[in-house]
Protein backbone atom coordinates (compact mmCIF):
# COMPACT_ATOMS: atom_id res chain seq x y z
CA UNK A 1 0.00 0.00 0.00
CA UNK A 2 2.99 2.22 -0.55
CA UNK A 3 0.83 4.39 -3.12
CA UNK A 4 -1.93 4.56 -0.92
CA UNK A 5 -3.30 7.91 0.34
CA UNK A 6 -5.63 9.94 1.94
CA UNK A 7 -5.30 13.00 -0.59
CA UNK A 8 -3.39 13.24 -3.87
CA UNK A 9 -2.34 16.82 -4.89
CA UNK A 10 -1.63 17.49 -8.31
CA UNK A 11 0.87 20.38 -8.50
CA UNK A 12 3.81 20.96 -5.98
CA UNK A 13 3.49 24.98 -6.27
CA UNK A 14 3.07 27.27 -3.06
CA UNK A 15 -0.63 26.29 -2.95
CA UNK A 16 -0.31 22.85 -3.72
CA UNK A 17 2.75 22.89 -0.94
CA UNK A 18 0.72 24.72 1.86
CA UNK A 19 -2.14 22.79 1.06
CA UNK A 20 0.28 19.13 1.50
CA UNK A 21 2.09 20.80 4.94
CA UNK A 22 -1.48 21.18 6.60
CA UNK A 23 -3.16 18.01 5.73
CA UNK A 24 0.22 16.11 6.83
CA UNK A 25 0.56 18.29 10.04
CA UNK A 26 -3.30 17.16 10.52
CA UNK A 27 -2.42 13.47 10.48
CA UNK A 28 -3.72 12.44 6.67
CA UNK A 29 -1.20 10.66 4.31
CA UNK A 30 -0.56 13.24 1.86
CA UNK A 31 0.80 12.45 -2.00
CA UNK A 32 2.26 15.86 -3.95
CA UNK A 33 2.53 14.72 -7.48
CA UNK A 34 4.15 17.16 -10.38
CA UNK A 35 6.28 16.29 -13.51
CA UNK A 36 8.23 19.53 -12.88
CA UNK A 37 11.36 19.82 -10.42
CA UNK A 38 12.16 22.31 -8.01
CA UNK A 39 13.78 25.22 -7.98
CA UNK A 40 11.52 26.52 -11.28
CA UNK A 41 10.76 29.88 -12.88
CA UNK A 42 7.49 30.73 -11.95
CA UNK A 43 5.34 33.73 -12.21
CA UNK A 44 2.28 35.39 -10.35
CA UNK A 45 4.53 36.96 -7.52
CA UNK A 46 2.62 39.84 -6.40
CA UNK A 47 0.75 39.48 -2.61
CA UNK A 48 -1.78 41.49 -1.69
CA UNK A 49 -3.09 42.12 1.91
CA UNK A 50 -5.94 39.46 1.74
CA UNK A 51 -3.49 36.96 0.92
CA UNK A 52 -1.50 37.77 3.79
CA UNK A 53 -4.37 37.89 6.13
CA UNK A 54 -5.81 34.40 4.67
CA UNK A 55 -1.50 33.19 5.33
CA UNK A 56 -1.39 34.33 8.64
CA UNK A 57 -4.88 32.80 9.65
CA UNK A 58 -3.54 29.37 7.73
CA UNK A 59 -0.77 29.58 10.17
CA UNK A 60 -2.03 30.15 13.41
CA UNK A 61 -4.56 28.05 13.24
CA UNK A 62 -2.09 25.02 11.91
CA UNK A 63 1.05 25.95 14.35
CA UNK A 64 3.30 26.96 11.46
CA UNK A 65 5.51 29.48 12.37
CA UNK A 66 7.71 29.39 9.53
CA UNK A 67 4.19 29.99 7.28
CA UNK A 68 3.28 32.67 9.29
CA UNK A 69 6.48 34.58 8.99
CA UNK A 70 5.91 34.74 4.84
CA UNK A 71 2.65 37.31 5.46
CA UNK A 72 4.90 40.82 6.26
CA UNK A 73 8.11 42.36 4.80
CA UNK A 74 9.04 42.47 8.33
CA UNK A 75 8.62 39.19 9.53
CA UNK A 76 9.72 37.47 6.31
CA UNK A 77 13.15 39.97 6.31
CA UNK A 78 13.47 38.47 10.35
CA UNK A 79 12.84 34.95 9.52
CA UNK A 80 13.74 34.13 6.23
CA UNK A 81 16.56 36.40 5.60
CA UNK A 82 17.79 34.78 2.40
CA UNK A 83 14.37 34.04 0.98
CA UNK A 84 14.28 36.62 -1.42
CA UNK A 85 11.05 38.92 -1.92
CA UNK A 86 10.37 41.99 -2.65
CA UNK A 87 8.59 45.17 -0.63
CA UNK A 88 5.42 45.89 -1.93
CA UNK A 89 3.88 49.28 0.11
CA UNK A 90 0.66 48.57 -2.36
CA UNK A 91 -0.15 49.66 -6.36
CA UNK A 92 0.93 52.32 -8.53
CA UNK A 93 -0.28 53.58 -11.43
CA UNK A 94 1.30 55.48 -14.83
CA UNK A 95 -0.68 56.59 -17.96
CA UNK A 96 2.61 56.82 -21.04
CA UNK A 97 1.54 58.74 -23.87
CA UNK A 98 3.08 57.05 -26.90
CA UNK A 99 6.64 59.09 -28.23
CA UNK A 100 6.48 61.76 -24.90
CA UNK A 101 8.28 61.20 -21.64
CA UNK A 102 6.10 60.92 -18.78
CA UNK A 103 4.33 64.12 -17.63
CA UNK A 104 1.06 65.31 -16.05
CA UNK A 105 0.23 69.01 -15.49
CA UNK A 106 -1.14 68.34 -11.86
CA UNK A 107 -0.62 65.71 -9.37
CA UNK A 108 -2.80 62.63 -10.38
CA UNK A 109 -3.88 63.80 -13.39
CA UNK A 110 -2.15 60.64 -15.28
CA UNK A 111 -1.23 58.70 -12.23
CA UNK A 112 -2.24 56.85 -9.03
CA UNK A 113 -1.33 55.32 -5.48
CA UNK A 114 -3.32 53.26 -3.68
CA UNK A 115 -1.14 51.70 -0.06
CA UNK A 116 -1.96 48.76 1.34
CA UNK A 117 0.18 48.86 4.32
CA UNK A 118 1.04 51.63 6.64
CA UNK A 119 4.82 51.22 7.09
CA UNK A 120 7.36 49.06 5.14
CA UNK A 121 7.54 46.52 8.45
CA UNK A 122 3.97 45.52 7.39
CA UNK A 123 4.32 45.83 3.76
CA UNK A 124 3.14 42.93 1.41
CA UNK A 125 5.47 41.51 -0.28
CA UNK A 126 6.48 40.08 -4.14
CA UNK A 127 6.86 36.17 -3.86
CA UNK A 128 10.18 35.27 -5.97
CA UNK A 129 8.84 31.77 -6.94
CA UNK A 130 10.99 29.74 -7.74
CA UNK A 131 12.34 29.99 -4.73
CA UNK A 132 9.43 30.60 -2.60
CA UNK A 133 7.83 27.18 -3.92
CA UNK A 134 10.84 25.24 -3.61
CA UNK A 135 11.27 26.14 0.33
CA UNK A 136 7.24 25.19 0.72
CA UNK A 137 7.85 22.48 -1.16
CA UNK A 138 11.02 21.03 1.48
CA UNK A 139 8.43 22.58 4.42
CA UNK A 140 6.03 19.87 3.23
CA UNK A 141 8.17 16.85 2.60
CA UNK A 142 9.66 18.15 6.29
CA UNK A 143 6.05 17.29 7.57
CA UNK A 144 6.16 13.78 5.89
CA UNK A 145 4.14 14.51 2.85
CA UNK A 146 5.27 12.04 -0.10
CA UNK A 147 6.75 13.60 -3.01
CA UNK A 148 6.37 11.97 -6.40
CA UNK A 149 8.28 14.46 -8.60
CA UNK A 150 8.63 13.60 -12.39
CA UNK A 151 5.69 12.04 -12.58
CA UNK A 152 2.82 13.47 -15.11
CA UNK A 153 -0.26 12.25 -14.53
CA UNK A 154 -1.97 10.79 -17.51
CA UNK A 155 -5.41 9.75 -15.99
CA UNK A 156 -7.42 9.49 -13.12
CA UNK A 157 -10.09 6.90 -12.79
CA UNK A 158 -12.85 6.64 -9.72
CA UNK A 159 -14.16 3.13 -7.89
CA UNK A 160 -17.71 2.01 -7.54
CA UNK A 161 -16.79 2.79 -3.79
CA UNK A 162 -15.61 6.42 -4.42
CA UNK A 163 -11.88 5.88 -4.64
CA UNK A 164 -9.37 7.05 -7.10
CA UNK A 165 -6.80 5.46 -8.75
CA UNK A 166 -4.35 7.92 -10.75
CA UNK A 167 -2.04 6.82 -13.62
CA UNK A 168 1.49 8.70 -14.25
CA UNK A 169 4.07 7.75 -16.46
CA UNK A 170 7.78 9.07 -14.87
CA UNK A 171 11.39 8.34 -16.04
CA UNK A 172 11.25 4.51 -14.77
CA UNK A 173 8.30 3.87 -16.38
CA UNK A 174 4.54 3.88 -15.66
CA UNK A 175 2.92 3.96 -11.45
CA UNK A 176 -0.61 4.19 -10.32
CA UNK A 177 -0.89 6.19 -6.58
CA UNK A 178 -4.51 5.60 -4.96
CA UNK A 179 -6.28 8.42 -3.06
CA UNK A 180 -9.68 8.86 -1.33
CA UNK A 181 -9.34 12.92 -2.88
CA UNK A 182 -7.52 14.28 -5.46
CA UNK A 183 -7.02 18.37 -5.12
CA UNK A 184 -5.69 20.11 -8.24
CA UNK A 185 -3.05 22.62 -7.45
CA UNK A 186 -1.02 22.30 -10.90
CA UNK A 187 -2.10 26.20 -11.81
CA UNK A 188 -1.91 27.22 -15.59
CA UNK A 189 -1.57 23.85 -16.61
CA UNK A 190 -4.45 23.07 -16.05
CA UNK A 191 -3.63 19.15 -15.60
CA UNK A 192 -6.92 17.98 -14.17
CA UNK A 193 -9.14 19.63 -16.98
CA UNK A 194 -7.84 18.05 -19.69
CA UNK A 195 -7.58 14.57 -18.54
CA UNK A 196 -10.90 15.13 -17.07
CA UNK A 197 -12.39 16.53 -20.78
CA UNK A 198 -13.93 18.86 -18.62
CA UNK A 199 -16.36 21.36 -20.50
CA UNK A 200 -14.03 24.51 -21.29
CA UNK A 201 -15.88 27.76 -20.08
CA UNK A 202 -13.22 30.29 -21.44
CA UNK A 203 -15.91 31.45 -24.08
CA UNK A 204 -17.88 33.01 -20.81
CA UNK A 205 -15.33 35.65 -19.74
CA UNK A 206 -15.45 38.92 -21.11
CA UNK A 207 -11.21 39.18 -20.73
CA UNK A 208 -9.32 39.09 -23.70
CA UNK A 209 -5.84 39.64 -23.17
CA UNK A 210 -2.15 37.89 -23.58
CA UNK A 211 1.04 38.43 -22.11
CA UNK A 212 4.87 38.73 -23.06
CA UNK A 213 7.40 38.76 -19.40
CA UNK A 214 10.63 37.43 -18.36
CA UNK A 215 12.80 38.65 -15.39
CA UNK A 216 15.60 41.24 -15.99
CA UNK A 217 18.91 43.03 -13.87
CA UNK A 218 19.76 46.18 -14.15
CA UNK A 219 15.93 47.74 -14.41
CA UNK A 220 16.25 51.27 -13.42
CA UNK A 221 14.60 53.19 -10.23
CA UNK A 222 11.28 54.86 -11.85
CA UNK A 223 11.41 57.07 -8.59
CA UNK A 224 14.85 58.56 -9.93
CA UNK A 225 12.75 59.30 -13.11
CA UNK A 226 10.08 61.13 -12.00
CA UNK A 227 12.64 63.03 -9.52
CA UNK A 228 14.61 63.63 -13.36
CA UNK A 229 11.52 64.79 -14.80
CA UNK A 230 10.48 67.47 -12.14
CA UNK A 231 7.22 65.58 -11.02
CA UNK A 232 6.07 65.74 -7.33
CA UNK A 233 7.23 62.36 -5.30
CA UNK A 234 6.35 64.53 -1.63
CA UNK A 235 3.16 63.60 -1.59
CA UNK A 236 3.66 60.10 -2.38
CA UNK A 237 2.07 57.65 0.20
CA UNK A 238 5.14 54.87 -0.78
CA UNK A 239 8.00 54.67 -2.90
CA UNK A 240 6.60 53.88 -6.38
CA UNK A 241 9.07 51.32 -6.71
CA UNK A 242 7.93 49.55 -3.68
CA UNK A 243 4.55 48.21 -5.24
CA UNK A 244 3.02 46.47 -8.02
CA UNK A 245 3.93 49.19 -10.60
CA UNK A 246 1.36 49.09 -13.62
CA UNK A 247 2.92 51.30 -16.65
CA UNK A 248 -0.51 51.57 -18.98
CA UNK A 249 -0.11 52.51 -22.59
CA UNK A 250 -2.55 52.69 -25.26
CA UNK A 251 -2.78 49.03 -25.75
CA UNK A 252 -2.16 47.58 -22.63
CA UNK A 253 -0.21 47.98 -19.24
CA UNK A 254 3.65 47.11 -18.72
CA UNK A 255 4.26 45.28 -14.62
CA UNK A 256 7.66 45.61 -12.67
CA UNK A 257 7.59 44.03 -9.40
CA UNK A 258 10.66 44.35 -8.13
CA UNK A 259 13.04 41.66 -5.92
CA UNK A 260 15.55 42.31 -3.15
CA UNK A 261 18.23 40.41 -5.35
CA UNK A 262 18.10 43.14 -7.88
CA UNK A 263 15.99 40.99 -10.26
CA UNK A 264 12.45 42.71 -11.72
CA UNK A 265 9.73 40.42 -13.22
CA UNK A 266 8.40 42.49 -16.28
CA UNK A 267 5.40 41.39 -17.89
CA UNK A 268 3.51 43.67 -20.73
CA UNK A 269 -0.04 42.34 -21.06
CA UNK A 270 -2.39 43.82 -24.11
CA UNK A 271 -5.84 43.33 -24.64
CA UNK A 272 -6.37 41.13 -27.49
CA UNK A 273 -8.86 42.97 -30.41
CA UNK A 274 -9.85 46.26 -30.94
CA UNK A 275 -10.02 48.98 -27.83
CA UNK A 276 -12.46 51.57 -27.51
CA UNK A 277 -11.88 54.95 -28.72
CA UNK A 278 -12.05 57.76 -26.46
CA UNK A 279 -11.50 61.55 -26.71
CA UNK A 280 -8.04 62.33 -26.19
CA UNK A 281 -6.89 58.64 -27.60
CA UNK A 282 -6.97 57.15 -31.73
CA UNK A 283 -7.84 53.50 -31.61
CA UNK A 284 -5.48 50.65 -31.60
CA UNK A 285 -5.85 47.42 -32.92
CA UNK A 286 -3.76 44.17 -32.21
CA UNK A 287 -4.34 40.91 -34.15
CA UNK A 288 -5.06 37.80 -32.53
CA UNK A 289 -1.85 35.81 -31.85
CA UNK A 290 -0.90 31.84 -31.03
CA UNK A 291 1.28 30.72 -28.29
CA UNK A 292 4.72 30.96 -28.46
CA UNK A 293 8.13 30.89 -27.18
CA UNK A 294 10.27 34.23 -28.07
CA UNK A 295 13.67 33.28 -28.45
CA UNK A 296 14.92 37.01 -28.21
CA UNK A 297 16.17 38.03 -24.59
CA UNK A 298 15.07 41.83 -25.07
CA UNK A 299 12.60 43.64 -23.35
CA UNK A 300 9.07 44.15 -25.34
CA UNK A 301 9.30 46.02 -28.45
CA UNK A 302 6.71 48.62 -27.09
CA UNK A 303 9.09 49.88 -24.41
CA UNK A 304 11.31 51.97 -27.41
CA UNK A 305 7.54 53.51 -28.28
CA UNK A 306 7.64 55.42 -24.55
CA UNK A 307 10.84 57.58 -23.98
CA UNK A 308 10.83 57.33 -20.00
CA UNK A 309 10.30 53.26 -19.90
CA UNK A 310 12.81 52.87 -22.87
CA UNK A 311 15.86 55.14 -20.38
CA UNK A 312 14.70 53.01 -17.41
CA UNK A 313 15.15 49.68 -19.07
CA UNK A 314 18.33 51.04 -21.00
CA UNK A 315 20.62 48.73 -18.87
CA UNK A 316 18.32 45.78 -18.23
CA UNK A 317 19.38 42.30 -18.44
CA UNK A 318 17.69 39.12 -18.98
CA UNK A 319 17.92 36.34 -15.99
CA UNK A 320 15.13 34.09 -16.98
CA UNK A 321 13.41 31.91 -17.96
CA UNK A 322 15.85 29.58 -19.02
CA UNK A 323 14.40 28.91 -22.59
CA UNK A 324 13.60 32.83 -23.33
CA UNK A 325 10.96 35.31 -23.19
CA UNK A 326 7.68 34.44 -22.47
CA UNK A 327 4.97 34.94 -24.80
CA UNK A 328 0.72 33.52 -24.19
CA UNK A 329 -1.84 33.69 -26.69
CA UNK A 330 -5.05 34.39 -24.82
CA UNK A 331 -4.20 34.39 -21.00
CA UNK A 332 -7.92 33.05 -19.78
CA UNK A 333 -8.77 30.23 -19.43
CA UNK A 334 -11.96 28.64 -16.99
CA UNK A 335 -13.37 25.49 -15.45
CA UNK A 336 -15.61 24.71 -13.06
CA UNK A 337 -13.62 23.38 -10.27
CA UNK A 338 -15.90 20.32 -8.75
CA UNK A 339 -14.65 17.67 -11.38
CA UNK A 340 -16.77 14.82 -9.04
CA UNK A 341 -17.54 13.84 -5.24
CA UNK A 342 -13.75 14.12 -3.69
CA UNK A 343 -12.37 15.96 -6.72
CA UNK A 344 -11.87 19.36 -6.73
CA UNK A 345 -9.55 22.23 -8.48
CA UNK A 346 -7.74 25.00 -6.55
CA UNK A 347 -9.42 28.11 -7.75
CA UNK A 348 -5.85 28.86 -9.96
CA UNK A 349 -6.40 25.82 -11.19
CA UNK A 350 -9.94 26.26 -12.61
CA UNK A 351 -9.00 29.82 -13.64
CA UNK A 352 -6.71 31.77 -15.13
CA UNK A 353 -7.67 35.51 -15.55
CA UNK A 354 -5.07 38.47 -16.12
CA UNK A 355 -2.65 39.97 -13.81
CA UNK A 356 -3.75 43.41 -13.28
CA UNK A 357 -5.47 43.32 -9.84
CA UNK A 358 -3.01 40.99 -8.42
CA UNK A 359 -5.94 38.57 -7.41
CA UNK A 360 -3.97 34.69 -8.10
CA UNK A 361 -2.33 34.56 -4.73
CA UNK A 362 -5.22 36.10 -2.44
CA UNK A 363 -7.28 33.07 -4.92
CA UNK A 364 -5.35 30.21 -4.15
CA UNK A 365 -5.23 30.62 -0.89
CA UNK A 366 -9.01 30.87 -0.50
CA UNK A 367 -9.24 27.84 -2.31
CA UNK A 368 -6.29 26.05 0.12
CA UNK A 369 -8.54 27.30 3.04
CA UNK A 370 -11.76 26.19 1.94
CA UNK A 371 -10.51 23.09 0.70
CA UNK A 372 -9.32 22.19 4.27
CA UNK A 373 -12.61 22.89 5.69
CA UNK A 374 -13.92 20.58 3.60
CA UNK A 375 -11.72 17.68 4.08
CA UNK A 376 -10.70 18.28 7.97
CA UNK A 377 -14.04 19.98 9.06
CA UNK A 378 -17.10 18.46 6.81
CA UNK A 379 -15.90 15.25 6.60
CA UNK A 380 -18.97 13.46 6.07
CA UNK A 381 -21.64 12.77 4.12
CA UNK A 382 -24.25 15.54 2.84
CA UNK A 383 -22.51 18.27 4.81
CA UNK A 384 -19.68 17.47 3.09
CA UNK A 385 -21.53 17.52 -0.28
CA UNK A 386 -22.73 20.69 0.55
CA UNK A 387 -19.39 22.46 1.56
CA UNK A 388 -18.20 21.39 -2.29
CA UNK A 389 -20.87 22.48 -3.94
CA UNK A 390 -20.88 26.34 -2.03
CA UNK A 391 -16.95 26.25 -2.65
CA UNK A 392 -18.47 25.77 -6.93
CA UNK A 393 -20.69 28.88 -6.18
CA UNK A 394 -18.01 30.49 -4.74
CA UNK A 395 -15.40 30.17 -7.24
CA UNK A 396 -18.17 31.09 -9.96
CA UNK A 397 -19.47 33.65 -8.30
CA UNK A 398 -16.01 35.48 -7.30
CA UNK A 399 -14.64 34.93 -11.22
CA UNK A 400 -17.44 36.61 -12.31
CA UNK A 401 -17.34 40.04 -10.99
CA UNK A 402 -13.54 39.98 -11.20
CA UNK A 403 -13.95 39.28 -14.77
CA UNK A 404 -16.22 42.18 -14.96
CA UNK A 405 -13.94 44.44 -13.01
CA UNK A 406 -10.57 43.71 -15.06
CA UNK A 407 -12.68 43.77 -18.38
CA UNK A 408 -13.44 47.25 -17.59
CA UNK A 409 -10.52 48.22 -16.30
CA UNK A 410 -8.72 47.41 -19.64
CA UNK A 411 -11.60 49.18 -21.84
CA UNK A 412 -11.00 52.41 -20.01
CA UNK A 413 -7.44 52.37 -20.06
CA UNK A 414 -7.47 55.14 -22.91
CA UNK A 415 -9.13 57.47 -19.90
CA UNK A 416 -7.16 57.81 -17.51
CA UNK A 417 -9.94 58.87 -15.41
CA UNK A 418 -12.34 56.19 -15.90
CA UNK A 419 -9.84 53.42 -15.77
CA UNK A 420 -9.12 55.17 -12.09
CA UNK A 421 -12.93 54.55 -10.81
CA UNK A 422 -12.66 51.07 -12.43
CA UNK A 423 -10.09 50.28 -10.07
CA UNK A 424 -11.82 51.96 -7.11
CA UNK A 425 -14.42 49.79 -7.66
CA UNK A 426 -12.18 46.40 -7.34
CA UNK A 427 -10.58 48.49 -4.11
CA UNK A 428 -13.62 48.92 -2.74
CA UNK A 429 -14.07 45.18 -2.61
CA UNK A 430 -11.23 44.02 -1.72
CA UNK A 431 -10.89 46.13 1.63
CA UNK A 432 -14.84 45.35 2.29
CA UNK A 433 -13.34 41.55 2.74
CA UNK A 434 -10.22 42.43 4.19
CA UNK A 435 -12.19 44.24 7.26
CA UNK A 436 -14.46 41.53 7.67
CA UNK A 437 -11.77 38.85 7.76
CA UNK A 438 -10.11 41.42 10.39
CA UNK A 439 -13.20 41.51 12.78
CA UNK A 440 -13.17 37.57 12.79
CA UNK A 441 -15.45 36.43 9.84
CA UNK A 442 -14.08 34.27 7.62
CA UNK A 443 -16.35 35.24 4.34
CA UNK A 444 -17.91 32.49 1.91
CA UNK A 445 -16.88 34.58 -0.80
CA UNK A 446 -13.75 36.87 -1.49
CA UNK A 447 -13.73 40.40 -2.48
CA UNK A 448 -16.92 41.10 -1.20
CA UNK A 449 -18.67 39.17 -3.97
CA UNK A 450 -21.12 37.46 -1.46
CA UNK A 451 -23.28 41.06 -1.10
CA UNK A 452 -25.77 40.81 -3.22
CA UNK A 453 -26.12 44.58 -3.20
CA UNK A 454 -22.38 45.23 -3.59
CA UNK A 455 -22.16 42.87 -7.10
CA UNK A 456 -25.34 44.32 -8.26
CA UNK A 457 -23.50 47.99 -7.79
CA UNK A 458 -20.42 47.00 -9.60
CA UNK A 459 -22.79 45.52 -12.64
CA UNK A 460 -24.43 48.88 -13.06
CA UNK A 461 -21.36 50.83 -12.54
CA UNK A 462 -18.87 49.02 -14.50
CA UNK A 463 -21.68 49.66 -17.67
CA UNK A 464 -21.44 53.16 -16.97
CA UNK A 465 -17.79 53.35 -16.97
CA UNK A 466 -17.76 51.13 -20.53
CA UNK A 467 -20.94 53.04 -22.08
CA UNK A 468 -19.22 56.84 -21.85
CA UNK A 469 -21.94 58.00 -19.62
CA UNK A 470 -21.07 61.44 -18.21
CA UNK A 471 -22.54 61.40 -15.15
CA UNK A 472 -20.42 58.12 -13.67
CA UNK A 473 -18.19 60.15 -11.25
CA UNK A 474 -21.34 60.91 -9.14
CA UNK A 475 -22.65 57.73 -9.59
CA UNK A 476 -19.92 55.47 -8.14
CA UNK A 477 -19.01 57.91 -5.64
CA UNK A 478 -22.68 58.08 -4.47
CA UNK A 479 -22.84 54.36 -4.88
CA UNK A 480 -19.69 52.98 -2.89
CA UNK A 481 -20.91 55.07 0.15
CA UNK A 482 -21.87 51.43 1.90
CA UNK A 483 -18.33 50.24 1.55
CA UNK A 484 -15.88 53.32 1.18
CA UNK A 485 -14.47 52.87 4.40
CA UNK A 486 -11.51 54.39 2.77
CA UNK A 487 -11.98 57.11 1.13
CA UNK A 488 -11.95 56.70 -2.28
CA UNK A 489 -13.03 58.26 -5.04
CA UNK A 490 -11.91 61.55 -3.45
CA UNK A 491 -10.66 64.27 -5.65
CA UNK A 492 -9.02 66.12 -2.73
CA UNK A 493 -6.47 63.84 -2.72
CA UNK A 494 -5.40 63.66 -5.89
CA UNK A 495 -4.59 59.86 -6.97
CA UNK A 496 -2.69 59.47 -3.54
CA UNK A 497 -4.39 57.11 -1.13
CA UNK A 498 -2.33 57.01 2.12
CA UNK A 499 -4.79 54.70 3.65
CA UNK A 500 -6.97 52.18 2.11
CA UNK A 501 -5.94 48.37 4.03
CA UNK A 502 -6.36 46.98 7.50
CA UNK A 503 -2.80 47.07 8.49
Amino acid sequence: MKNKVDVAIIGSGFAGSILAMILAKSGLRIALIDSMPHPRFAIGESSTPLADMILRRLARLHQLPSLEALSTWGTWQKNHPRLTCGRKRGFSYYRHQRGHVFSEHQLGEQSLLVAASANDDVADTHWYRQEVDSFLFQESLNLGVLEFIGHRIVAVDRSAEGSYTLHSIHASGESTIRSDWVIDASGAAGVSAKIMNQPDLTHKLQTKTRSTYAHYKGIGSWTQQLCKLGQDIQQNPFDADDAAQHHLTETGWLWMLRFNNGITSVGLTEWIGEMPTWPENSSHHLNQCAPRTNESQSLPRLVEDYPSLAEMTATASFVGPPNGVQSTGRLQRFFNPLLSPRYLMLPTAALTLDPLHSTGIAHALAGVERILDIILVRSQGKEQMLAMQQYETSFLQESRILDELVNTAYLTMGDFERFTAACMLYFAGAIACEERYQQGEVPSHLWNTDDPAFTNFVTRACAALRDHQEDYQDMISDGLLPWNTAGLMDPGVQNRYAYTATK
